[in-house]
């Protein structure tokens, strides 16, 4: 591969799909992203449009491919959001549209199935936590409450097969997104018998699982010729984002971590070895070229720091969402926000908790706390979250890398270090699903021996624990005390909102 040659990692995200022209040193060429609409409503739905994600996908790569000569491209490399379902017919009519990991419509379904099975048991062979953002979840609710549609269903597959078989006519899915179904069983390569007994399916049911770094050819000729690609450019079936993310920033050591703050939230270590909680607070995915990616996920992240910008910004903030100004405040009062602390959970939650019943509020409110209290106290609930599922992964030598929009900010970083006692370093890319989707096209090429890049990356800041330490240890001990006791009130408000506020 010399400078003039390339390869693309194409990240389709739950917003976006980004399309990232590297070359062998992981540096960016060119970069097109086209954005799309996560449709919601108050039932729990959470969809997009395959067919608009598709063109998405054809459209970013077009307009890379026309900044750069055809020749130069050695492959094209894809990455996925995980926990996406699609029924379909085996020729592709879709049936259903992508049921994507926020839709929470599967909830009731599952507790019923949770009712009639031991699911800790399924859990533990797969990897993936009992909750609706699972396929396994889906397809139950789909079985329970849509008869008739899942006994027309012919293919479940997710957002990335559905693209694949667009353009090669053929139903693939890569391992590791497989292992985040809750019906695959990562250990023996083969779809797991006690899940598949449950949603009463055969593997027919769902596309070839292939390894990461397989390699499909002979695309249909109208989109070679739509995206300006080379007739016989590979294209290579990638991974899944989060584990893709880790690679991509080059955080594949024994100690270390993630943690990204984006829309929502992750915590994620590569290992070994398969590792599942005894609590069930983790997941445990395949990261390819035998690694496993462990951690757990967070809908309260982003998000919930947007949230509070419309709540407590200023009218110039608000305005223009000036997120740095927003979170700069932190500052204006000392850490632990004089005992105010939040709980950050609006959007109900997944690790470490894995309940959508759990609920967001203020605890230990006085008359004298201000807008900047307020404002310190969203940034540290989110963290000491956060810190309850990196202590399911955690190390004593740990580094720990942030990434996602909120790692720019400097006060955040300094408020981390010191809730985590770790040592926080900035990567130097913002592109690390796509450029991890570009690795593992690079080793597939043989252009890489590991998942390792010939240059090592530069750290763009550190920053290490202070004297606040010892302050937000016990201050963690009361949040997760709060989060522990409030839990059943949680529930029973849920179902009080249910029964009079979605009614009325």
């Amino acid at each position: 591969m010399t400078n003039s040659s390339y390869i693309m990692g194409v990240d389709i995200g739950t917003s976006s799909t980004k399309a990232v022209l590297f070359n062998e040193q992981g540096e960016v060429i060119h970069r097109e992203a086209i954005h799309y609409d996560l449709v919601t409503d108050e039932t729990g739905k959470a969809e997009e449009s395959p067919t608009e994600i598709f063109e998405a996908v054809i459209t970013s790569i077009r307009h890379v491919m026309s900044k750069i000569n055809k020749a130069d491209l050695r492959g094209i490399s894809f990455s996925s959001a995980m926990h996406s379902l699609i029924a379909a017919k085996s020729n592709g009519e879709l049936l259903t549209e992508c049921i994507t990991w926020a839709d929470g419509r599967s909830s009731e379904a599952l507790e019923n199935v949770k009712r009639d099975n031991y699911l800790f048991q399924l859990y533990e062979a797969t990897g993936t936590p009992i909750h609706p953002m699972s396929p396994f979840a889906k397809i139950c609710w789909l079985k329970e409450t849509e008869p008739e549609l899942f006994n027309r269903t012919e293919k479940f597959i997710d957002i990335k097969a559905y693209i694949l078989y667009r353009f090669f006519g053929v139903w693939v899915m890569d391992e590791s997104l497989a292992s985040g179904t809750g019906l695959y069983n990562i250990l023996e390569h083969d779809w797991e018998f006690e899940a598949m007994e449950i949603v009463k399916l055969t593997p027919d049911f769902f596309p070839k699982v292939v390894p990461e770094t397989y390699q499909l050819t002979g695309m249909k000729a109208k989109y070679v010729e739509f995206m300006g690609i080379p007739d016989d450019v590979p294209l290579i079936v990638g991974g899944s984002d989060g584990a893709l993310a880790n690679i991509g920033i080059q955080a594949t050591g024994r100690n270390d971590v993630t943690i990204t703050v984006g829309t929502s939230g992750a915590v994620r270590k590569l290992t070994n070895e398969f590792q599942v909680d005894s609590r069930g607070r983790t997941f445990c995915y395949g990261a390819g070229d035998g690694y496993f990616i462990a951690g757990g996920a967070v809908n309260n992240g982003g998000k919930v720091v947007e949230w509070g910008l419309e709540q407590f910004g200023s009218e110039s903030e608000i305005a223009n969402r000036d997120f740095a100004s927003f979170i700069a405040r932190i500052d204006e009062v000392n850490p632990g926000a004089a005992g105010l602390l939040f709980q950050p959970y609006l959007l109900g939650e997944r690790a470490p908790f894995w309940t959508n019943d759990i609920r967001g509020g203020f605890v230990g409110l006085t008359i004298n706390h201000t807008n900047a209290h307020f404002i310190r106290a969203i940034l540290e609930g989110i963290a000491f979250n956060l810190a309850e599922v990196y202590e399911a992964v955690s190390a004593p030598d740990d580094i720990i890398y942030v990434t996602g929009g909120i790692s720019a900010h400097e006060p955040w970083c300094r408020l981390l270090a010191d809730i985590l006692n770790r040592e926080i370093r900035v990567p130097h890319t913002i592109e690390g699903s796509s450029l991890g989707a570009a690795i593992i096209g690079m080793r597939s090429l043989g252009i890489l021996k590991d998942l390792n890049l010939q240059k090592t990356l530069p750290i763009k800041a550190i920053y290490h624990p202070s004297e606040n330490v010892e302050k937000y240890a016990e201050l963690r001990l009361i949040f997760t005390q709060v989060s522990t006791q409030l839990m059943s009130s949680y529930s029973q408000l849920n179902s009080w909102q249910k029964k009079f506020e979605n009614n009325s």
